[in-house]
């Protein structure tokens, strides 16, 4: 797999009885669908361009599906209507690659996160500043839309259609409880739609919940998350519902690996009256969206750490067992935290 911002390989186009094109691309042992006509790189945010604000999606509250998870209407793409979306140059970028846990190493891959005046739209950079996702804020639906390219990118040629992102991130009515969804998952994404869990759940790539704790004399917000263990050769587990797994919030994995992560807490500092923590190589400034993160067996050892460092600007470093697309939920799980 081509690593961001990196060109993909061509590969050999194949024709169905139907005239459909569609080009089959091997890609971490699995069939993927590409778009016949061009070659996927990774755009750059010009800094300081302006940023307007998406129109919010609606779609009708089911109080008992607060994550809207369970709909028997589903009316999701077959694997037909998305091979004719391709034809008609309506794919969507490959995203595996987000879902992939960071190289292993000591230190925390540094990336930045720029917010939008109105807080409604995040842009995730990476270390040199590159385009890697896009995300909107959709409050009436409850949910965040995340899509793989830029809708304010006019040199791509690529239709950006608000109605398929490539991941989304629900959440409850109070605001707690986050789940991360991947749109297409890679075992039955294909699939018709009876046979596979785009109806039944969706693949869930990560789960949040926030509350908050007294320290001191001041307040500190807590996050627990858990997110799909590792496979014996290290690649990360598909949390697919179809596959026998269970809803990722609970905390018995039903048999799959569930890897727990929580806050590191800040310590109140009596000379500065307030609650203190450490970011190691970054200053930021105070805000509630700012946490760090270890794992629940390993408090000593920060993965991911989130911060603001501008009045729309905050940083995100992480490393292993996190993906871009769990990391950048993470952060943007804290949107209403205040």
């Amino acid at each position: 797999m081509a690593p961001c911002g990196e060109t993909l390989g061509w590969f050999s186009p194949r024709k169905k009885p139907s005239g459909l094109t569609i080009v089959a691309g091997k890609e971490d042992g699995k069939f993927a669908l590409f778009s016949p006509t061009r070659r996927w790189s990774t755009p750059t945010l010009d800094d300081g361009a302006p940023v307007t604000s998406a129109s919010q999606s609606e779609e009708p509250e089911v109080e008992a599906d607060p994550f809207h998870l369970y709909n028997p209407g589903c009316n999701d793409l077959d694997a037909i209507e998305y091979a004719d979306s391709l034809e008609k140059g309506l794919s969507r970028e490959i995203v595996t690659e987000f879902t992939l846990p960071m190289e292993s190493t000591s230190k925390l891959r540094r990336h930045t996160v720029l917010k939008s005046d109105d807080g409604l739209e995040y842009r995730l950079l990476s270390d040199q500043y590159a385009f890697l996702l896009y995300a909107r804020v959709c409050v009436e639906a409850r949910r965040v839309d995340i899509f793989g390219y830029d809708p304010k990118d006019d040199v791509s040629g690529r239709p950006f259609d608000p109605s398929r992102p490539a991941f989304t991130l629900s959440y409850n009515a109070s605001r707690t409880d986050w789940r991360l969804t991947k749109e297409r998952c890679e075992h039955c994404g294909l699939s018709p739609k009876h046979l596979s869990c785009r109806c039944s759940g969706k693949q869930q790539v990560a789960y949040v919940r926030h509350s908050t704790k007294k320290l001191g004399e001041a307040v500190s917000n807590i996050m627990e998350v858990n997110i799909p263990g590792f496979m014996d050769d290290g690649s990360p587990v598909v949390w697919c519902p179809r596959r026998g797994a269970p809803d990722l919030a609970g905390s018995d994995g039903g048999g799959h690996e569930v890897k727990k992560l929580v806050t590191k807490l800040p310590e109140w500092n009596e000379e500065v009256q307030c609650l203190v923590l450490e970011f190691a190589g970054r200053t930021v400034t105070k805000s509630p969206q700012n946490f760090q993160l270890a794992r629940s067996d390993d408090l000593s050892e920060v993965v991911c750490q989130h911060g603001k460092i501008g009045p729309n600007t905050y940083s995100l470093d992480f490393k292993r067992p996190l993906s871009v697309i769990q990391a950048f939920g993470m952060a943007l799980s804290t949107t209403f935290l205040a």
